[in-house]
């Protein structure tokens, strides 16, 4: 290791005295390789990553089409929901959600909040378990129960100051009084929702009707079964859906008939991505190419110092040196230029994403899962031995064939 150290300390000195070589070449590379580095996160945090969920390949949402009204996508309704749940033969666990603003009262200054209105199979979909108290259950969701609420684990720490004794108190959600049965852990994402309180839908199976086609709905297909399946199994319940189920008013049979219900299944984290994938995978291209030409750029850099060192390479080679051996410190330089110029562009990257996450675009789902992870740091390792190592054997190759 003696002679790696000397090694060390000669190149390092060497590129001092090449300041603006030395600061073009890492420049270029750390641009490069960051550029690469942050979209790379990007893609594997949004696309590549499987969904925080038990069981992420078998959540899908369900969503339904009328081809007949020129509706692509038609959100659930509770007569749909009912259906699905009750004769459906694809769904482990179904659930229904909505968004909705309210104002908080009885906690210091009353406060508008978001919240999540779900019915009782949603969180088993996700297979979310509270971090206190319990989830909401059949009793909860049912309609003239008692109110009860969960809080996710941020506005619990915010509100609360993370107190375990939460669980059995009252809030106020537009005037109205919810026990707090549960508090969900730090983990609890779910698309690009921010809630801070969870609250039942309480559905009435009685007062539902055909109509109502506002609530999106997710489900958890049981072990075996293809989202093909489901599709089939959703068709065969839409065609008995006006035979379970009032119209709504002013809504006729041949209403329905016209407009084709059809079934609209997808993956639950093809819902989260939507078309920002195509988008993602061809910058990720783009900054490909651009890694490439700041590899072509480096090789040609040491090209040009190789042909300005030749009076020093043929001195040494003189004086004894054999080829290995000026070739090895060939190499090395490159090694270390490649290395240093991988540091800074880990750290140009690192700045890129924490620009990102603070602009917070909305058209860029999953933004808390973008990270430098293991399989980004893997692949800034190649690029960082990949990218100037070419370049150092074309320089080697011609300092042998002088």
């Amino acid at each position: 290791m003696g002679w790696l150290t000397s090694e060390f300390r000669w190149i390092v000195r060497r590129l001092s005295r090449a300041p603006l070589f030395t600061a073009v070449t890492l420049l270029t590379l750390a641009v490069g390789i960051g550029a690469n580095t942050a979209i790379f996160s990007v893609v594997n945090g949004v696309l590549l990553k499987p969904l925080p969920y038990a069981d992420p390949d078998r959540l899908v949402a369900v969503w339904q089409s009328a081809p007949g009204l020129g509706i692509k996508e038609l959100p659930g309704s509770p007569s749909t929901y009912f259906t699905y749940r009750e004769i459906g033969q694809s769904f482990e666990h179904l659930g229904l959600w909505r968004q909705e603003s309210v104002n908080l009262t009885g906690l210091a200054e009353p406060e508008r909040i978001e919240t999540l209105r779900i019915t009782d199979g949603f969180l088993p979909v996700l297979g979310v378990e509270p971090l206190l108290g319990r989830r909401f259950t059949p009793g909860d969701d049912s309609p003239n129960q008692p109110l009860t609420a969960m809080l996710t684990h941020g506005f619990w720490q915010r509100k609360f100051g993370a107190n375990p004794s939460v669980v059995g108190q009252n809030i106020r959600v537009d005037g109205r009084s919810y026990e707090v049965i549960g508090v969900l852990p730090a983990s609890f994402r779910f698309l690009d929702t921010r809630p801070n309180v969870l609250l039942p839908l309480q559905l009435d199976p009685k007062e539902a009707f055909v109509g109502q086609f506002s609530y999106p709905t997710i489900a958890k297909l049981r072990p075996g079964v293809s989202l093909e399946q489901a599709h089939t199994d959703v068709a065969r319940m839409l065609q008995i859906l006006p035979d379970r189920y009032r119209l709504a008013p002013g809504m006729s049979r041949k209403m329905i008939d016209e407009a084709r219900m059809a079934p609209n299944l997808r993956t639950l984290k093809d819902e989260a991505i939507g078309d920002i994938g195509k988008v993602l995978w061809v910058l990720m291209a783009t900054i490909g190419i651009v890694l490439f030409i700041a590899c072509a750029n480096v090789a040609n850099l040491l090209l040009v110092r190789v042909e300005g060192r030749q009076r020093e390479i043929a001195v040494r080679a003189a004086l004894g040196a054999s080829r290995w051996q000026i070739a090895r410190e060939l190499l090395l330089e490159s090694a270390v230029l490649g290395l240093t110029g991988g540091a800074l562009g880990v750290g140009v990257a690192a700045g890129c994403l924490a620009l990102l996450q603070s602009l917070a675009p909305s058209s860029l789902p999953r933004l808390e899962e973008i990270t430098l992870s293991s399989p980004v740091f893997s692949s800034v390792s190649f690029r960082c031995s990949s990218a100037p190592d070419r370049s150092s054997k074309t320089a080697c190759r011609l300092v042998a064939a002088r």
